[in-house]
């Protein structure tokens, strides 16, 4: 079965896929979806329809939902559609599963920059990548620190699907968290989850100061 999808400049090719994802969850019924919906906001805060980062937290929740949690089944969503139908993918479209099955969502710093093309080095695993850079990008900059998924698209890593965009007063306590979890073994998923759910309370508290928000899990209440 050969997955028709459209350009670059149209709709990326992850997009289709995703898509298809989403399709292929809601025939299963919402029962699941609810239940995914609020624990995602116990793990990265809690947003509504008409708020300004809801798109974000959305592609955020959605990108989770599809990719990374896994069910009763023990699989996720992704993981189900190949068993379900890898067999009847042409290769690029196995391929392409493949990959959305072994994405990543980390946290960023950008090293270097090239029009779209961005150095990132992984504050959370280490290592660094080279990743296009898929959102307009104006204002971003050298050192700017960001959460994102990173995902294999063809020959290339695509990065910015629900970014978060930490800000620079923020960087010193984020290296504490960061520094802090990688101590004390927390799993990357719980590191980024609440290193999303402090950027959603900066934004919807924007009179509390940036050091009474970026504080590790056990030592702040939200």
């Amino acid at each position: 079965m050969q997955i028709p999808v459209q350009t670059h400049a149209a709709q990326s090719r992850i997009e289709t896929y995703m898509e298809i994802l989403q399709r292929e969850s809601a025939a299963a019924g919402l029962a699941d979806f609810r239940l995914a919906r609020e624990e995602f906001h116990r793990l990265t805060g809690e947003f509504e329809e008409g708020e300004p980062w809801f798109e974000t937290r959305m592609t955020m929740f959605m990108d989770w939902y599809l990719l990374e949690r896994k069910d009763k089944s023990g699989h996720t969503p992704v993981a189900k559609y190949l068993i379900a139908h890898g067999d009847n993918l042409s290769d690029d479209d196995l391929r392409s599963f493949q990959n959305l099955n072994v994405s990543m969502r980390s946290t960023f710093q950008i090293q270097k920059m090239s029009g779209d093309i961005l150095l990132l080095e992984d504050l959370i695993l280490g290592g660094q990548w080279k990743a296009h850079w898929i959102l307009p990008f104006a204002g971003l900059k050298v050192d700017d620190i960001f959460n994102s998924r990173i995902i294999l698209a063809d020959s290339e890593i695509e990065v910015g699907r629900g970014a978060v965009l930490h800000p620079t007063d923020a960087h010193e306590a984020l290296f504490d968290i960061v520094d802090r979890a990688r101590r004390e073994h927390m799993p990357l998923s719980q590191t980024v989850c609440h290193l999303d759910k402090v950027k959603l309370k900066l934004d919807r508290y924007s009179n509390v100061k940036i050091r009474h928000v970026y504080k590790y899990p056990t030592d702040v209440v939200f």
